[in-house]
């Protein structure tokens, strides 16, 4: 049953929503534009391995969601700017080598949820907060499943992930994906319980957590 609710968010969040990729340049960044012409305004210039949504166009240039939050931190999913980069600048996710290494491990630490020593609100019978944040995983149901920490090492050095990046994502598993851009990590996986379905995409780099990124279908 889980597989086909992936399969389903999936297929909706590609055909309606767009998809994720990273930039495909020589020059380690592409300029995005104000309006979908090579003369429009650069409003924003995107950077190797940087996490972004796209809609897919018949035309040369791409229409791009950019989140304003490197780690989309209190910003509910929304917020975001559109542009415009050329298609041949667009690498998708899907397009980037599969990583099979081990110098590279992610992995969860997951528990039951517990209500103990959480801060919830409620809009009728409804959860809308925890501990005064947006969370993901589930529409408006109690969670049954939270991150307790993850575990992260490149090359035998462990990177610290702050409870505060995962302290709002909720019912994942460690069934993960992990690309390989350059020098970059690339980790990422559909969560939830179906109507509260989301994308969590974490890229590592330089020793560090660079970027987090969520997509909502």
């Amino acid at each position: 049953m889980k597989y086909l609710i992936i399969i389903s968010i999936l297929f909706f969040s590609n055909s309606n929503f767009g998809q994720i990729a990273v930039i495909k340049d020589k020059d380690g960044f592409t300029n995005v534009r104000k309006l979908p012409d090579s003369k429009s305004e650069v409003i924003y210039k995107l950077k190797d391995s940087e996490i972004f949504s796209y809609q897919e166009s018949e035309n040369d240039w791409m229409t791009v969601n950019i989140s304003k939050n490197r780690y989309q931190l209190g910003c509910d999913g929304q917020d975001t700017f559109v542009g415009y980069i050329h298609k041949s600048r667009i690498s998708p996710i899907e397009n980037i080598e599969i990583y099979k290494g081990n110098e590279f491990l992610f992995k969860y630490k997951l528990t039951k949820f517990n209500l103990e020593n959480k801060v919830t609100d409620f809009d009728g019978k409804w959860l809308t907060r925890i501990n005064g944040r947006h969370f993901y995983g589930t529409d408006g149901n109690i969670p049954k499943i939270e991150i307790a920490g993850i575990d992260v090492t490149i090359n035998g050095k462990t990177i610290d992930i702050p409870e505060v990046f995962y302290e709002d994502l909720f019912e994942c598993d460690n069934e993960v994906t992990i690309n390989k851009n350059k020098d970059d990590y690339i980790v990422h996986q559909w969560n939830g319980d179906g109507a509260g379905g989301y994308l969590i995409v974490w890229v590592f780099g330089n020793e560090k957590l660079k970027q987090r990124f969520i997509l909502i279908p």
